[in-house]
């Protein structure tokens, strides 16, 4: 699995995104994204080198953050389990990744698509904020990967 491999490529990349194998995400959480079709792959002919989770809707977590734009959850669009192959790293997979993103929160009609950051992935905040992502905020989110661990939380308006 893609996610696994980027994980067993480096200790560095366990540490940074601190997921756990069968915890987070689990084969419950690619069900319930495939089910609902938010889940996404990007597939270099028949390899598979990138995914993300896109749902329609934002949580209640997200609520406490101080976004730019006021929108209710469900004008909103959030972005989860981006991933890019660690051999394709380096070669604009992530922008291409972002820029689908973007393209399919504007033909849902959305005014912003938001995420969060665990505060150890430094390479992810770095190309989210080169993107144009904007930091709105940091708050400690409780998840069984992760215990209690500080996020930081980005948006990227679409329209006001």
């Amino acid at each position: 699995m893609l996610y696994w491999k980027l994980l067993d490529s480096s200790e560095q990349y366990a540490h940074i995104l601190q997921w756990k194998k069968d915890i987070y995400p689990a084969d419950e959480d690619w069900k319930f994204y495939i089910d609902n079709n938010e889940m996404y792959v990007l597939c270099d002919h028949n390899d598979l080198i990138g995914a993300f989770v896109l749902t329609r809707s934002q949580s209640q977590d997200y609520r406490k953050i101080d976004w730019e734009i006021d929108a209710k959850d469900d004008e909103v669009s959030v972005v989860h389990l981006l991933v890019v192959d660690p051999d394709y790293q380096g070669m604009g997979i992530a922008t291409a990744i972002l820029d689908e993103i973007i393209r399919i929160a504007k033909t849902m009609g959305k005014k912003a698509v938001r995420l969060d950051a665990i505060i150890t992935n430094k390479p992810a905040q770095k190309i989210y904020e080169k993107y144009g992502f904007i930091r709105r905020g940091q708050a400690q989110e409780y998840y069984e990967s992760t215990g209690f661990t500080e996020f930081i939380f980005y948006e990227y308006i679409l329209c006001y």
